[in-house]
């Protein structure tokens, strides 16, 4: 019988770790291994892109999720327990979605590497691995971009239009596609956006592919413009007059 980790709240942190070793070593002695399926997310992922690791529904009912860094569910290296709760190996960027899929934000060269989920299933224990394989992006194509980008990073209101363009030679000629949150969202030259809205934000990177090698551009983020203090104190000023003019007219 599996030990809930959730009754672990009032132990000591001693017997925290054990209930939760004790756990483990019962949840990931299961029967059969099944292949996670392909991340939505291309491969390899550029740095800042977001990586996305589902779970595989084909096994029955989940009943439980947990994620490991690595080829093994070892202890030390549990991002999430069966609970939901964090583990040794979460960094403060992984979450979980409803369905209990991975998500790592941001993701760096040291994310790369294997991922091992552990399930709890109407149908038994199963685990599964996923590799994760991330390009450094020092070495990106630089993009050109309308309006002009700062440190890789553009601010637009909304409704406005946003052209992210590559403009780099490369022979053989290459297929250009487009990722936005590491999700292939566009092909060719250009990556047009005629009216931002809020889904269009992110982090945008081009991938260029011949019969000899992938390219990768520099990662472009498209934000909301941030106030400033001038913004800040003007508002401020705004609304402090709009309250005494109220006061006077009433």
């Amino acid at each position: 019988m599996r030990c809930p980790l959730g009754a672990g709240y009032g132990h000591s942190p001693a017997w925290k770790t054990l209930l939760l070793t004790g756990s483990l070593l019962a949840f990931c002695t299961g029967p059969a291994s099944s292949e996670l399926p392909s991340s939505a997310s291309l491969d390899p992922l550029t740095e800042g892109a977001d990586a996305h690791l589902p779970v595989p529904r084909s096994l029955g009912d989940v009943l439980s999720t947990s994620w490991f860094r690595g080829h093994e569910a070892r202890p030390e290296a549990m991002i999430f327990s069966p609970k939901g709760f964090p583990g040794p190996g979460h960094t403060g960027r992984e979450t979980l979605d409803p369905q209990g899929s991975l998500i790592i934000r941001n993701v760096t060269t040291q994310d790369a590497g294997s991922y091992t989920v552990v399930l709890e299933t109407s149908r038994g224990r199963r685990s599964a691995t996923e590799q994760i394989h991330v390009k450094a992006s020092s070495s990106g194509v630089p993009l050109m971009t309308f309006p002009g980008n700062s440190q890789g990073i553009i601010q637009s209101e909304l409704n406005y239009s946003v052209i992210l363009q590559w403009v780099a030679s490369i022979d053989p000629e290459p297929v250009l596609r487009w990722t936005l949150n590491g999700s292939l969202c566009g092909t060719g030259k250009k990556m047009i956006i005629q009216r931002l809205s809020l889904k269009d934000l992110g982090t945008y990177v081009c991938l260029a592919e011949n019969s000899e090698e992938v390219y990768f551009s520099q990662p472009v983020t498209v934000m909301l413009p941030r106030l400033t203090d001038k913004s800040v104190n003007f508002l401020g000023i705004f609304f402090f007059s709009l309250n005494k003019l109220k006061k006077i007219f009433k």
